[in-house]
Parts: structure tokens; sequence; C-alpha cells
């Protein structure tokens, strides 16, 4: 009976330590798949709102104005940074996009690079009328 029962751990063991053991095979093989929209679209439009101190009413409704435009949208492709000049880290903008003020630039990356760039510098004068601002950033961002 001792015999019996010893086999049978010794079966009940190996069952365990082969089930176990195709489990982990199993977890191995399987390899994560791709949403559908990273596969189709490597493409994307960052907007950058580009300030510095000090901020002045102009330049806040420029910021409000614009990342509302961007929310509008409602675009996954379409996204809105604001990039802070006075950090020593993001001084490079203005000498890449030949920033003298505050501005709202247009940036599409394709694999993780930047393909081409547009300053929208008509913002100054479409920041009285706030449909028109809003306007003309959602039609250069579409046809950009």
């Amino acid at each position: 009976m001792l015999k019996f029962t010893k086999l049978l751990t010794i079966f009940f063991a190996l069952t365990l330590l082969f089930g176990l053991a195709n489990c982990s095979f199993a977890a191995s093989n399987n390899k994560p798949v791709p949403v559908k929209s990273q596969i189709k679209n490597d493409t994307k439009t960052i907007v950058y709102y580009f300030y510095a101190k000090p901020r002045c009413f102009s330049c806040k409704k420029i910021e409000t104005y614009t990342k509302e435009a961007v929310s509008d949208l409602n675009n996954p492709n379409v996204e809105f940074k604001m990039v802070d000049l006075d950090d020593p880290a993001n001084k490079h903008y203005a000498k890449d996009y030949k920033l003298f003020t505050k501005a709202v630039v247009l940036s599409k990356i394709k694999n993780g690079k930047e393909i081409k760039s547009k300053n929208l510098t008509e913002i100054w004068t479409k920041l009285g009328n706030e449909k028109d601002f809003k306007n003309y950033v959602t039609k250069e961002i579409k046809s950009f």
C-alpha cells in the first residue's frame, strides 16, 4: 500500500509539473497584438503653444483659444502641448522655429520624426475675435 501511495504522489507531482511547464510555454509564445490605430496611423500633428513670462492677457487668450480649437477637433492624432521658452531645456525651440514672440506652431510627426512645421503667424491678427481665431487654427490643422 505504501508503494502505491508513493507512486500516486509521484504521478500527481509529474502531472502538475508538466501542466505548469505547458502553461509557461504557452504564455511565452503569446505576442502582444498592436491596436489597429497603432498599425494604421504612425503620423500625428502636435500643436505647440510657445510662451514665456510675463504672461499677458493676450497670451492667455491664445492659449485658451488654441487649446479649445484642438479639443473641439476631437482627433486623437492631434495633440496640444504648451512649451515654456523660459525653461533652459526648451531654448532650442526658439532657434528651431525662428520664434521671436509667443507662438502657435504646427508640427507633423511621422515615425517619431518631424517632417514639417508651420508657424501660425495670423493668431495675433485674429485674437480680437474668438470665432475667427478658432476657425483659423482649425482650418490650418486640417489642411496641414
